[in-house]
């Protein structure tokens, strides 16, 4: 048997090149985020299909994720305020509703809620609150928002400061 010498690093390179943040991040390039609605709450009181949530609304969604997408990822998550960009939130008190609310099923059954931790991503639909307060809730994972929640009154969860 003749011995074959195998070159894990030129393996991993190969590997490498063929994800795309990967690759992006290796070549020193700006990783832009990815929204992604496959699993928004089927509770109605939170998803696109709530009464709250007016024309008005999902035209200003389009409009602020087309303007979120423009940034590059670690803009938007560390360097660009919680007005303007994404913020984190890691702790929940009891009385925050979020706390007690499902994700979406197929969310809880898949490897993404190992991925995306016990963290949830907010921005606003409206930088400065007016005319809504309409804060959009998911889960991250890498350069994707996994849209969870559309909270058209700021009620899931506590003013920080």
């Amino acid at each position: 048997m003749a011995n074959k010498k195998i070159d894990f690093k030129q393996r991993i390179t190969e590997y490498e090149s063929k994800i795309t943040n990967l690759a992006l991040r290796n070549a020193r390039q700006p990783v832009y985020p990815t929204f992604n609605f496959s699993f928004l709450t089927t509770n109605s009181a939170y998803n696109h299909c709530c009464e709250k949530f007016n024309e008005e609304q999902h035209s200003l969604l389009i409009k602020r994720l087309y303007e979120l997408s423009q940034m590059d990822i670690v803009s938007l998550t560390a360097k660009t305020s919680k007005h303007h960009g994404l913020e984190k939130i890691s702790k929940f008190s009891k009385r925050d509703k979020l706390s007690s609310m499902q994700l979406h099923p197929k969310f809880l059954q898949s490897k993404r809620i190992n991925l995306a931790g016990n963290s949830f991503w907010i921005f606003r639909l409206c930088p400065n609150n007016n005319p809504y307060p309409t804060r959009i809730i998911g889960k991250m994972v890498d350069d994707i928002f996994y849209i969870m929640f559309i909270d058209c009154n700021h009620e899931l969860y506590a003013k920080r400061n």
